[in-house]
């Protein structure tokens, strides 16, 4: 019963984000990598292997000197890896069947000025799609879907292999190319 409900939260969710993504304007804006100072990091937990090259991707930032804010989806058969401490975590009840942020944690982020909003995922989920056209981050960088114009200012496309490859090579590639952008 519980997965039934959860399929069809997630279904309404979709429509009511996809919705409110194609009506809603926002001023964004690209100030380069380089003068950029908040970063905002937003995946979902798919495996130990993925959630090591997120962190690298984190402190990769950090090492530029970034301020960086987290948000990770997990689900409740997801095990977080044990050396992790992930204090950033939430699962679908944080958010309603109409996309509004029920967590403290997460009407934060939201409503966190970021330069730059990184999605490593290679599909949107609907949770962290309702989170993306919430946010008025200055540029949203993500995988390349061209389902998802309204929710991406920029998009890099991988070619897929592996999905730990990939993620590897979306993060590499995010990195490169908004460190090539001059602020605009």
């Amino acid at each position: 019963m519980m997965h039934l409900y959860l399929r069809a939260k997630l279904f309404i969710l979709a429509v009511v984000t996809r919705l409110a993504a194609k009506n809603k304007t926002v001023a964004r804006s690209n100030v380069g990598l380089k003068q950029a100072t908040t970063i905002g990091v937003l995946y979902s937990y798919e495996s130990p292997a993925k959630h090591e090259v997120v962190q690298r991707f984190i402190r990769d930032l950090k090492n530029l000197d970034k301020q960086v804010s987290v948000l990770c989806y997990t689900t409740h058969k997801d095990r977080i890896h044990t050396s992790s401490h992930l204090r950033y975590a939430f699962d679908h009840h944080a958010i309603t069947i109409l996309g509004k942020a029920k967590s403290d944690r997460i009407q934060k982020f939201i409503k966190s000025s970021f330069d730059y909003l990184f999605y490593l995922d290679l599909t949107v989920h609907p949770v962290l799609a309702s989170i993306l056209v919430h946010h008025h981050a200055k540029c949203r960088v993500g995988h390349f879907d061209s389902m998802c114009r309204n929710f991406f200012e920029v998009m890099v496309k991988v070619n897929r292999t592996t999905p730990i490859e990939d993620i590897k090579r979306l993060a590499s590639q995010m990195l490169h190319y908004t460190g090539c952008m001059e602020g605009q």
